[in-house]
């Protein structure tokens, strides 16, 4: 993974390359929209809350409001589109960004967007993030149609531990949701470790609230199990760098069912989802110690 300046290449597209400054984590699967099970949608998590340019230069293309269908209450009913030209025939297309940037105006790495919003299209333990795909100029609106978005360079470099991790300390009680520390932090990773053959792999995605995850450097079928041995699910897709399990099991925490985890790339936090039933009812105060099992 190339550092340039304090922004480092996460993944690559159409020769482009993809650039976060550090302290951005992101995803590509903890999603339940299907450009990003497709692997041609990206949703970056910039900690100051505003989108960042991702690509070296590009054009303002067109900026657009559209309204959307609201998953939470404080959500808006608006979210905004923008299209920045990136190529001669490629454009970045850009959502849950206010965009405070016009057409023909002329971008560079690092450059402000706009301040990301709470999208009606977030659901309500989802954090605010600019969501990105790679488009064709004549193809750019769509839900599905992106390039695939490449991250070897990535997954070739998340951290190899030499034991499995699996406890875990309260870092934040959210509205929600809360956030779990692991004990032990490896350096560039994810929020939870799974085992195939008895090898540990980072995993991106929500499980198993959006019905599918990655397993990042796994390229095989099998089966996806926790460290105890409890199997989580099968892999049904696979190819390089990552391969797609169908998780069929529940989460607990502290014996407590849950709706699920979300696990990221970047962010060596693990969220825990909280199902209707606990909101409301959260025992779990910041530095308790929690046991996370599968069932």
């Amino acid at each position: 993974m190339a550092v340039i300046g304090v922004f480092r290449v996460i993944a690559e597209c159409m020769g482009l390359k993809l650039k976060i400054p550090n302290g951005c984590w992101f995803s590509l699967f903890n999603s339940p929209y299907p450009s990003h099970r497709y692997s041609s949608a990206v949703d970056l998590y910039y900690p100051e809350g505003e989108g960042l340019m991702p690509i070296d230069e590009g054009v303002v293309l067109e900026i657009g409001k559209f309204e959307c269908p609201v998953k939470r209450a404080d959500a808006s009913p608006f979210d905004y589109i923008t299209l920045i030209k990136v190529d001669e025939d490629i454009v970045l297309k850009v959502l849950h960004v206010k965009p405070n940037v016009k057409p023909g105006e002329k971008l560079y790495l690092g450059d402000p967007i706009g301040k990301m919003i709470v999208s009606g299209f977030l659901s309500p333990w989802s954090n605010v993030h600019m969501h990105l795909e790679f488009r064709s100029l004549y193809d750019p609106y769509r839900a599905l149609g992106g390039f695939r978005i490449d991250i070897r360079e990535t997954v070739n470099l998340l951290s190899k531990p030499n034991k499995f991790e699996n406890s875990f300390i309260v870092e934040e009680v959210c509205n929600g949701f809360m956030w779990l520390k692991p004990e032990t932090i490896f350096g560039f990773q994810c929020g939870l470790m799974l085992m195939v053959y008895d090898k540990p792999f980072w995993v991106d995605g929500g499980i198993p609230h959006y019905n599918y995850g990655a397993i990042l450097g796994f390229n095989g079928l099998g089966i996806v199990r926790y460290v105890d041995g409890t199997p989580l699910g099968e892999i049904y897709f696979h190819t390089n760098p990552y391969s797609l399990f169908k998780p069929k099991c529940n989460v607990y925490v502290d014996g407590l069912m849950v709706k699920g985890f979300g696990s990221y790339i970047g962010n060596p936090f693990l969220k825990i989802v909280f199902d209707k039933h606990v909101i409301g009812n959260v025992e779990w105060r910041v530095g308790d110690q929690v046991e996370l099992l599968f069932k």
